[in-house]
């Protein structure tokens, strides 16, 4: 071989760190480990080369225990001023405070439809809605029940037509925004109609879905929306642009009832009972706190809601507007809905309410 040819072959060679490179990644590790493990022991010694070869098995046990996912608790809500109480909840992080170890999320959602779905698909635990479409799901199959009352307030059907005064002054191409189908509003209209017309289903080729924000911005910008069915504070803003009402939820079911519940499945109270408990736990505690405090959580509250202090505190004590932890109302409004057909079998109160609920206050009826 040349000279030149020689030189050529032994610059080819790959350099010591190179060949260790190769085995490790080809899993030599023995081969490699004995250049490696000579060299440890003669520069550090024994005890030295036993610490170098127990760091690796160090970190990954740390990186193991801090790679665990931290628990979850996923409560959804909807807008409006009946959810006062869940705000409080939030300002003062009464759940965080309860379970300093779980990480609290809040869903925000402009009707009970995704709630169900999120229930259903593993993304919410905890859910907070009107009563009527938790009837629903229960007829439907839905393992869930009530857990908690939060609020009485006053829902109306509110117009910007003048010529529209009752229920019988719509025509057919007027449309009515409730926030989806099954919902209270939904169901307190089909009832109405029972009682005007005979007919529940009077209304559902005019029905559309929207959120309070969008049924309100739909009404004030004059649409083909002529009516919808609202709750505080949109229900003031409404009214204060000139609209009235055209019947209320207290009229058309002939007394007071809960509006919004909290719902769970029935998973989720025999799996996670510390957390279904601090949940309601808080939720008492922010109704408790509202109601001897009203002044303080109508402070808190303003920038929340985005409005004067006076007029969220008129808004919070508005007529018909009750913060309780008790379901009320809830049996009549059940019998009414298998009455017109919404549901196919009578549904018991006291069967799909979880342990525990109305105990306080007036109790349940």
């Amino acid at each position: 071989m040349e000279t030149a040819d020689l030189r050529k072959e032994v610059h080819s060679i790959p350099s010591h760190s190179k060949v260790l490179g190769v085995w490790a990644q080809a899993g030599v590790w023995a081969q490699a480990g004995v250049w490696a493990q000579a060299s440890v022991r003669a520069r550090f010694g024994v005890r030295h080369w036993l610490l170098l070869y127990l760091l690796p098995v160090i970190f990954l046990l740390c990186s193991c225990g801090s790679s665990e996912k931290q628990q979850e608790l996923n409560i959804a809500e909807q807008f409006g001023i009946a959810y006062a109480p869940l705000q409080i909840m939030k300002e003062q992080q009464l759940l965080e405070k309860a379970l300093p170890d779980v990480q609290i999320n809040w869903k925000q959602y402009g009707g009970p439809a995704p709630i169900r779905e999120g229930m259903l698909a593993g993304e919410v635990d905890f859910g907070f809605m009107g009563p009527s479409p938790v009837l629903v799901g229960i007829d439907n199959g839905m393992k869930w029940k009530f857990a908690a009352g939060i609020s009485y307030n006053q829902v109306a059907l509110v117009t910007d037509r003048p010529e529209i005064r009752s229920l019988k002054d719509f025509k057919d191409s007027d449309r009515i925004a409730i926030l989806s189908p099954g919902s209270t509003q939904h169901i307190l209209l089909s009832i109405a109609a029972s009682q005007v017309f005979g007919n529940p289903d009077k209304f559902d080729k005019q029905l559309v879905s929207l959120s309070h924000p969008d049924a309100m911005d739909a009404l004030i910008a004059d649409t083909e929306v002529a009516a919808h069915f609202a709750t505080p504070p949109y229900l003031d803003k409404e009214l204060s642009q000139g609209m009235h009402v055209i019947t209320t939820g207290e009229e058309i079911m002939g007394e007071p009832f809960t509006f919004i519940t909290g719902v769970a499945q029935t998973s989720f109270f025999e799996e996670r009972p510390e957390e279904y408990t601090a949940i309601i736990t808080a939720l008492n505690t922010a109704i408790d706190y509202i109601n001897q405090n009203m002044d303080a959580a109508v402070s808190e509250l303003a920038p929340v809601y985005g409005v004067e202090k006076d007029i969220l505190k008129a808004q919070m004590t508005y007529q018909g507007t009750i913060y309780a932890n008790r379901l009320t109302g809830l049996q009549r409004l059940s019998d009414e809905m298998y009455r017109i057909g919404m549901i196919k079998s009578p549904i018991m109160m006291e069967e799909v309410c979880f342990p525990g609920v109305g105990n306080t206050g007036k109790g349940m009826k």
